[in-house]
């Protein structure tokens, strides 16, 4: 009999010093002086992204990887669509000298942002640029983005939105820009949100 008090009560308290511990692990995790966040970085650009205004973008958050590989956002603009990966690395630097047209990088870029495409081209719209956004280190001296190659660059994360605004204007209206939004939403197989 006593037996069956004590197994049960000594049980009970490990399951709990256990949880606590685990517990203590996960806030430790969030604490804002910590170097490693543990949020994910789609998450992360998709907060970025949700402060453009709207007219003239459009966005497709958070897009999984079954639809578009490693693209997990779409914005739309004046421009056209944008595919968006993101990387919580450093920002690579790159060679001035180098030459910036390497076959292999600009066919992976493509490749890479070819489901998009697809998609885009239904309804007369190609995307042609693919932005690899980092989360590393900030870099306030550099440019907020540097072509890699052609139709490939790379954007810090925390200045996505300066990048973002301050290219060209394009020839999207923004019927346009509402219709490859659509397209992109329906063909990832998300309810038309127009209907």
């Amino acid at each position: 009999m006593f037996l069956r008090i004590i197994v049960p009560t000594v049980l009970v308290l490990a399951v709990m010093a256990s949880f606590y511990a685990w517990y203590r692990r996960k806030l430790s995790d969030l604490d804002p002086s910590d170097e490693v966040r543990s949020l994910p970085g789609a998450r992360l650009t998709a907060e970025r992204l949700r402060v453009l205004s709207s007219p003239p973008w459009r966005v497709v958050y958070e897009i999984g990887p079954k639809h578009f590989g490693d693209v997990d956002h779409v914005v739309i603009g004046p421009g056209g669509p944008i595919a968006i990966e993101t990387s919580m690395v450093d920002r690579p630097v790159l060679d001035p000298a180098a030459d910036r047209s390497d076959a292999h990088v600009v066919a992976a870029a493509a490749i890479a942002r070819g489901g998009v495409d697809d998609v885009t081209r239904s309804v007369g719209v190609p995307c042609s640029l693919l932005a690899r956004v980092y989360w590393g280190t900030p870099q306030p001296d550099r440019p907020a983005a540097v072509q890699l190659a052609p139709g490939l660059v790379a954007v810090e994360g925390q200045r996505l939105n300066d990048w973002l605004v301050s290219m060209p204007p394009g020839q999207l209206t923004p019927a346009q820009v509402d219709q490859v939004w659509q397209a992109i939403i329906t063909g990832i197989g998300r309810p038309d949100p127009l209907t």
